[in-house]
């Protein structure tokens, strides 16, 4: 079965932004930083899960 890159590929950045976000928002609430501490723990979260989910799907594809 031939697999679509282009839709797990976005399907990882779309999952991996909504993890980010939800990352951001818990330590904001939780902890009571700052909007630059929350925004980079959340861009921080987005980066490194989106390398790890393509590092999956690289060894998926291959």
């Amino acid at each position: 079965m031939q697999r679509n890159k282009k839709i797990d590929a976005l399907i990882a950045i779309l999952a991996s932004t909504i993890v980010g976000f939800v990352a951001g928002i818990l330590h904001r609430v939780m902890e009571g930083v700052s909007y630059y501490e929350a925004l980079k723990t959340g861009g921080g979260t987005t980066i490194g899960l989106l390398i790890v989910i393509f590092v999956i799907l690289t060894y998926i594809w291959s």
